[in-house]
């Protein structure tokens, strides 16, 4: 076996290593078999178009092949925008009016609205219109036209006009209210505010112009009896919709792949209208998952009204299985179809809520589903790269995009890539043991701050034997694992050709390649010292090239290790700070011998950054050096105090005190430690 410092050497000569972390073998470190292809999904200038990949836009438009707010122009209609844009209207009100969507219209006389109802007065030709509709010898006073806007725009202007054929048929009185899309009441109705009341209207053509506002609904409400002709109603502003979303249809990679980085490429756009109080931002979310729906199915019960899930492989005698199996026209194989086709089968009675968000005990699917990733923020322009940090291998992703801004800044998304490529095995698991006690089941607990050695063991699976397989593992947690052994086999042997290379957050141990053909157990022996109460150690498969990483789920990969499961604990569970020193005296005389004191400061069960402080004092309580003023992580502190001031003079020989104070958002920890100084 190579040394470690050798290993590392080589790698940096031989090894690509992406920002995200991939590794790339060159040929003649390793056998180079065949390696798999590193794919793109790719929306955006260049890809697919952002509007192929929709399920739903509100407000954000696909213009010139990037994704952004729509941007109303002087004198531009929004509702012509709107359909131009691809956001037809919809006649009827909306199901829940709290979500924006596609815009829409309707009316309180149901008369009006089974005939393709206020679309007329939406669809620019001032010859179509309510025609009689409104022109009963009944009182006309309090009929009312709504209009959702899908999203909050900029609005500054409102027309509406009769037919030209019958311009006397205007509405005498009206008044003009409005809703920004989030003020809402107690049943989630828009609660309208005032907008402009009008009891004597002599115009025939009402052209009203306001200061700018945001406006999602619009109500025109009719005061005057006599009847009336509505041809047209037209809404103008100017400049950006300051809220705006997309969600992108699922999208089907044709198998389970594993994700590697998602890249980002945004222009921050500006109508010249000075600085914005707060920059534009667009947030990207994504999540993944391993069956075509993250939706949950709910069965009521009849009688009691409770509501039970639908699971797959545990519906009742009530709902026959053989109504959920597709049969294969040539291979007569039966396979268990979604969730959407068991509840379809349900008596409409029995059809209970469906859901993809927690409420209460009712949850999404999330045994398939993964939750949305924390926002990847971008107020700038340029390109953006991360890893996709979600579930894996998986076939299924989902994205959306909310865009923050004003009506005269936003961020447009020109292009968004996913990186992804198929699965290195068909499953990899993977425990963790006590090294000393390899079988201990339960919770794995060890003393806090102290270094403990753990072993990791994988098994991976091969359903075919075309899959790549991998190269290597990589180990990482917080802090970062040391390294100290591989083994592989059935029984294990300890492998001496291998490779390593440390990792930000441990260590990547590299290897002669694992097919289905040479698939064995494996074995990483490790040292960790824990400093938080739960530490999560996470493990990949490496394959070649620049393919992402197989991560390795935690299950039984062993019958000698008992635990199952890939955490450990600290058998602390309050945060402690622990404090040594290298030697209790110092001699800084120039000899050589005892020069420096090694301060070492160990904070766990720390949750988050604390501030930490750490001087030396003289009896009296004067400090006499700073050493640590600072934020810090929980973990591993090490300070050097060569016996001299802050004015780096040599201190007077005698007693000195080590203090360490650690602030909390709770309280302050501390600890003392004494040092002599003799010359």
């Amino acid at each position: 076996m190579r040394t470690h410092s050798t290993a590392r050497l080589i790698l940096r000569r031989c090894a690509v290593v992406f920002q995200v972390g991939f590794l790339c073998l060159y040929a003649g470190l390793l056998p180079a078999p065949a390696v798999a292809q590193l794919e793109v999904w790719h929306i955006g200038k260049g890809g697919l178009s952002w509007g192929s990949q929709a399920e739903s836009q509100s407000g954000a438009l696909d213009i010139d092949g990037a994704l952004q707010p729509l941007e109303l122009g002087a004198g531009e209609s929004l509702i012509e925008l709107l359909v131009n844009s691809g956001q037809p209207w919809l006649n009827g009100q909306p199901t829940d009016f709290t979500i924006p969507g596609q815009p829409r219209t309707w009316s309180n006389d149901g008369l009006f609205n089974q005939i393709s109802g206020p679309l007329k007065l939406i669809d620019g030709d001032p010859g179509t219109s309510s025609k009689g509709t409104f022109k009963s010898a009944r009182s006309q006073a309090g009929a009312q036209f709504y209009f959702d806007l899908g999203a909050a725009f900029p609005i500054e202007r409102i027309r509406f006009f009769p037919d030209p054929e019958d311009e006397d048929a205007f509405i005498k009185a009206f008044e003009l209210l409005v809703n920004d899309g989030e003020d809402f009441n107690d049943i989630n109705r828009p609660n309208y505010s005032l907008l402009r009341r009008v009891e004597v209207n002599k115009e025939g053509v009402v052209d009203l112009e306001f200061a700018p506002f945001q406006g999602r609904f619009l109500q025109l409400k009719v005061l005057s009896k006599s009847s009336f002709n509505l041809a047209e109603f037209e809404i103008y502003g100017q400049g950006f919709v300051p809220l705006a979303s997309y969600l992108s249809e699922l999208h089907s990679f044709g198998g389970a792949v594993n994700y590697g980085r998602v890249l980002v490429h945004a222009t921050r756009l500006s109508r010249g209208g000075g600085e914005a109080e707060a920059a534009p931002f667009a947030a990207v979310q994504m999540r993944t998952g391993a069956d075509p729906t993250p939706l949950n199915y709910f069965r009521r019960d009849r009688d009691t009204g409770a509501q039970v899930e639908i699971s797959m492989g545990e519906y009742t005698n009530e709902l026959p299985r053989r109504a959920l199996f597709r049969k294969d026209p040539l291979t007569g194989a039966l396979t268990e179809v979604a969730d959407r086709s068991a509840y379809q089968a349900l008596a409409v009675n029995e059809q209970g809520a469906v859901r993809d968000f927690v409420q209460g005990d009712i949850r999404a699917d999330v045994g398939n589903w993964s939750s949305w990733s924390v926002p990847l923020k971008i107020d700038s322009t340029g390109s953006v790269q991360t890893p996709v940090g979600l579930p894996s291998p998986r076939e299924f992703m989902q994205l959306r995009v909310l865009f923050d801004g004003d009506a005269d800044n936003a961020i447009r998304l020109d292009t968004l890539q996913v990186e992804f490529s198929p699965g290195l095995v068909s499953a990899a698991v993977g425990e963790i043991g006590l090294a000393s006690d390899p079988g201990a089941t339960g919770v794995l607990a060890v003393e806090g701050g102290i270094e403990s050695s753990f072993i990791y063991d994988i098994r991976a699976e091969f359903d075919e034997a075309s899959l790549d397989g991998f190269r290597g593992i990589r180990v990482e947690s917080f802090p970062p694992p040391i390294f100290e052994k591989i083994e592989m086999g059935e029984p294990l042997l300890e492998i001496q050709d291998f490779e390593i290379q440390e990792t930000a957050g441990g260590f990547d141990v590299l290897f002669a390649p694992v097919t289905q053909r040479t698939n064995q157990p494996v074995r990483v022996t490790f040292k960790l010292r824990l400093v938080e109460h739960n530490t999560p150690v996470n493990a990949w498969l490496l394959g070649a090239g620049a393919v992402p990483p197989h991560p390795v789920a935690p299950g039984n990969a062993s019958e000698e290790v008992g635990s199952g499961v890939v955490n450990v604990f600290t058998r602390e569970s309050v945060p402690t700070v622990e404090t040594t020193i290298s030697t209790p005296v110092i001699t800084p005389n120039g000899d050589g011998a005892n020069e420096f004191a090694s301060i070492s400061v160990i904070l766990t069960q720390f949750s988050a950054d604390v501030e930490v402080d750490i001087g030396i004092f003289d009896l009296s309580g004067k400090q006499v050096r700073e050493l640590v003023s600072a934020s810090r992580s929980a973990g591993a502190i090490t300070e050097v105090w060569g016996g001299r001031d802050q004015g780096d003079d040599l201190v007077p020989p005698g007693i000195y005190i080590c203090r360490v104070a650690v602030q909390s958002d709770a309280e302050t920890f501390g600890d003392v430690q004494l040092i002599g100084v003799t010359y």
